[in-house]
């Protein structure tokens, strides 16, 4: 009884840690500084936003040709935990007495790129345990704030590449997509047992719900961006429109949704097996001995509008991406309680399976108030959950000076402040942010450091 229930404990610790954890919303020190918003036209602009390629950047505006993280993080983290001897590292060896699982994992979904100039603590507490011939009950203390109330999980599309060639306002480029979508659900007795503290039960199961969806490939694309209002090489003002059209060729796909726990006998602690182990599980994958692909089309759609200082736009993401698997294979994977093993059957072969790519978008303003003063804002959703920047920057020669906040995907507020210098081509900027990329409550922050060329 007690294996499993650690068992799953520690499965639920990973797994929730996923909706949490983001990697770091930008490698641009400035972005940082800003609460994550673009203010240029470059960045995430341009990626959710077709109409952006037809609009130039602002003479002064910021925009560099080369941005290059410099990884204090890392060289920190290699500083505490040599290399040469991560097999000893507490961090890593399960055997070691100061081993934290909590740790490592809050360290893997938030790598240490950028400098932690305060960390966000670790929830450390005695566990107490109450055991009776039918009763067991698990007091967690202060880690309690670990187990997720409702879904969790992580998900989102992201573009792989970008080749291609242009003329006029035309391009045709071959574009890799990737999306992926990991959600998972406490059964409501695993909850109470976690969560509140509740004894476990006879005759009970307790379970942890999931699916997950998999797929990625290469989209061949005809886009086209254009100012259909507006002249002059002299201003941008005008509205500016830009539209693109795919051709998806899924390469993989992956799909799983079931439940696994385990579930109490009679008596909590009598005889050789007080539990059964419980595991149901469908698969959902293409078929490797035909290997075809999964074929659909989509879209993209954008406008811009800039009128002085002032600039709106809204940009859509495969709007209609719907792709269709001819040829797929279902798996059914259960625990066989009297074998003591996994046992895996195609319940049907060579289907028709379809998935959609979640639709994704960006809205953003910014005003330009005299000589160097920018702010504005963006909200961005990259297929779970949305997220909003609010941020500016006031240029006095040589000098940047930004803020921003921020809400993520949490929905709780986070801060970003920082400042660079330009040095003719070369600009060296440096930006702190709060985030809660962990499991504790209480915010962390990061100091990031960038070296730009213009």
């Amino acid at each position: 009884m007690r294996i499993a229930a650690v068992a799953i404990t520690l499965a639920v610790l990973v797994a929730g840690s996923a909706r949490p954890a983001r990697a770091q919303f930008s490698l641009d020190a400035r972005r940082i500084g800003m609460g994550g918003v673009s203010l240029t036209r470059d960045g995430n602009l341009r990626r959710y936003n077709p109409a952006y390629r037809a609009v130039k950047n602002r003479p002064g505006s910021g925009n560099a040709k080369v941005t290059i993280p410099v990884p204090l993080g890392l060289i920190q983290f290699f500083h505490d935990h040599p290399i040469n001897k991560l097999g000893s590292d507490p961090m890593f060896d399960p055997k070691d007495s100061l081993f934290n699982p909590v740790a490592l994992v809050n360290l893997v979904f938030n790598l240490p790129i950028f400098l932690e100039v305060r960390k966000a603590p670790t929830p450390t507490n005695d566990v107490e345990f109450t055991i009776g011939r039918n009763a067991f009950a698990i007091d967690m203390g202060a880690a309690q704030v670990l187990i997720p109330e409702g879904e969790f999980g992580l998900g989102g599309t992201s573009r792989l590449l970008d080749m291609g060639i242009g003329i006029k306002g035309f391009r045709v480029a071959v574009q890799g997509f990737e999306n992926h979508d990991i959600a998972f659900l406490l059964g409501d007795s695993l909850r109470a047992f976690l969560k509140n503290g509740d004894s476990a039960r006879t005759n009970t199961t307790y379970d942890l719900l999931g699916d997950a969806i998999v797929q990625a490939g290469v989209a061949p694309t005809l886009s086209f961006s254009g100012r259909l209002t507006g002249r002059g090489s002299d201003n941008d003002d005008g509205v500016y429109l830009g539209g693109a059209v795919r051709s998806y060729y899924g390469v993989a796909y992956y799909r799983a949704d079931g439940s696994g726990g385990f579930t109490t006998g009679d008596t909590l602690f009598a005889g050789s097996n007080p539990v059964t182990p419980q595991l149901q599980a469908l698969t959902y994958r293409d078929n490797g001995t035909t290997k075809s692909f999964g074929r659909g089309f989509g879209g993209d759609v954008g406008i811009v509008m800039i009128s002085g200082p002032l600039e709106v736009g809204v940009g859509v993401n495969d709007i209609g991406a719907k792709l269709t698997w001819k040829d797929t294979r279902v798996d059914s994977t259960f625990f066989d309680n009297v074998g003591d093993s996994l046992v895996t059957t195609t319940v049907r072969n060579h289907v028709q399976s379809t998935t959609d790519l979640p639709v994704s978008y960006i809205a953003n303003a910014a005003i330009r108030m005299g000589t160097g003063t920018t702010v504005g804002g963006d909200v961005v959703n990259t297929g779970r959950g949305t997220v909003i920047h609010i941020g500016g920057e006031q240029r006095v020669g040589m000098l940047a000076l930004r803020g921003g906040v921020s809400r993520d995907q949490r929905k709780k507020m986070q801060f970003g402040f920082g400042g660079g210098l330009r040095l003719g081509p070369f600009g060296f900027d440096v930006g702190f942010w709060t985030h809660s990329n962990s499991f504790a409550d209480k915010r962390a922050i990061t100091m990031a450091t960038s070296i730009s060329l213009y």
